[in-house]
């Protein structure tokens, strides 16, 4: 057995109390809280982007494409849908789903209120699942490619606006052409998806009764929603699109269009990044200290290795083995605690948001077992090679002045 590994062994198993032991625990606790500390931030950073990309992939999908041309309010750029180009992008593996859509401003009457809103109608094939997840009661539209629904789904923020609720039937005006159209709607589900913004100016339509406005040939749409699959680049499937569709389309990535939301994170990664750092120059800082205590402390058992023949390498070798229990016993304990507050947050959701301001109403949690690994090896990799600094003391440590040293 190395002599090093052996006597460190020997010196942390040891049941005397002392100072030293006190100064090793204490060392050993700062650790973990570093490392807990940096599990957690990193993981509510992935949390909130994974929370955020998901809420707007929800309501746009990962790329839109909208046609250029001249047009006023939030209903522009109707064209033809080319099925053409919707058999081609959807051979492409990387492309999980393309769909039309098509918005129509609109005037929602109750029986107390009017409010404006904008109806984006969608197709009977669309994904509904980023709406089932965000529904609070009621049911999802079904719609078909056969008839016309003019069954919607409502933000819980209108409905609350206008005073009702699911199984209610309102009154909806739209202005075409000069010329004012009403159809009466029902209200078959509430939904809140925490994204302010969108709640409150969407509701959702059958695509087919939004076209019966506008034509009765139910060809026509705003633009084309896309949806990649998770592993794919978005800039490189907004690279592909350009290449098959003319430049009268503008095909735009969630950040492009929604730039102030994205830029947001960016200022929460530079947050993260800090505390990041500033805890494992904590961590470092500790070890360097208690490993510093402990040459001091055995400054006689020191002097008498020497005497005995021991060269400064053999010795220099306790320290890096103590220092590395102490690492690994921080990062145990450090794990431990990060596990159980992720667990309980994510179960019991114990620190709650402002949904307004955060988007979202309690703190999210999303750490991969890769990033989990990566940090835990990089925390202890930097902070072990920190050991080398105060034990590098020991080579200086004259043996005849050391076993005298009290």
């Amino acid at each position: 057995m190395q002599l090093g590994y052996y006597i460190a062994k020997k010196l942390g198993t040891s049941k005397q109390q002392s100072f030293t032991k006190t100064i090793t625990l204490l060392a050993m606790s700062a650790v973990s809280i570093s490392v807990c500390v940096v599990l957690l931030a990193y993981g509510i950073l992935l949390g909130f982007k994974q929370e955020i990309r998901q809420k707007v992939r929800g309501y746009a999908g990962d790329i839109s494409i909208t046609r250029y041309q001249l047009a006023s309010g939030n209903e522009s750029n109707i064209f033809t849908i080319d099925s053409n180009f919707l058999a081609t992008a959807s051979k492409n593996p990387e492309i999980s789903r393309i769909s039309p859509f098509l918005n129509k401003a609109g005037i929602l009457k109750s029986d107390s209120t009017l409010e404006g809103i904008i109806l984006k109608g969608l197709p009977h094939d669309y994904d509904f699942t980023f709406y089932e997840k965000n529904l609070l009661r009621g049911k999802i539209p079904e719609y078909n490619h056969k008839s016309i629904s003019f069954d919607i789904l409502l933000s819980e923020y209108t409905s609350n606006i206008l005073e009702v609720d699911t199984g209610d039937r309102l009154m909806l005006y739209f202005i075409e052409n000069g010329t004012v159209l009403r159809r009466r709607v029902s209200i078959t589900g509430i939904f809140n998806s925490n994204l302010l913004e969108f709640d409150k100016q969407f509701a959702i339509a059958d695509l087919r009764a939004l076209q019966q406005l506008i034509d009765r040939e139910y060809n026509k749409a705003a633009g084309y929603e896309v949806k990649i699959s998770p592993t794919s680049l978005p800039t490189e499937i907004q690279n592909y699109l350009m290449s098959i569709l003319d430049y009268n389309y503008a095909i735009k990535t969630m950040s492009e269009l929604y730039p102030t939301m994205f830029q947001w994170l960016e200022l929460v990664d530079t947050n993260v990044l800090v505390i990041i750092i500033l805890m494992l120059v904590v961590a470092v800082i500790n070890i360097i200290t208690v490993l510093l205590i402990l040459i001091i402390d055995r400054i006689p058992m020191i002097g008498i290795l020497k005497a005995l023949g021991s060269n400064a390498q053999q010795i220099m070798s306790i320290f890096n083995w103590q220092g590395l229990f102490i690492l690994i016993g921080g990062l145990i304990i450090g794990n431990i605690l990060a596990g159980l507050l992720a667990f309980l947050q994510v179960n019991f959701k114990l620190i709650k948001l402002d949904a307004d301001t955060y988007y979202m109403d309690a703190v999210p949690f999303e750490l991969p077992l890769s990033y989990w690994v990566a940090i835990n090896i990089g925390a202890l990799l930097v902070c072990f090679i920190s050991t080398y600094i105060p034990v590098r003391l020991i080579s200086k440590i004259d043996p005849s002045q050391s076993i005298r040293f009290r």
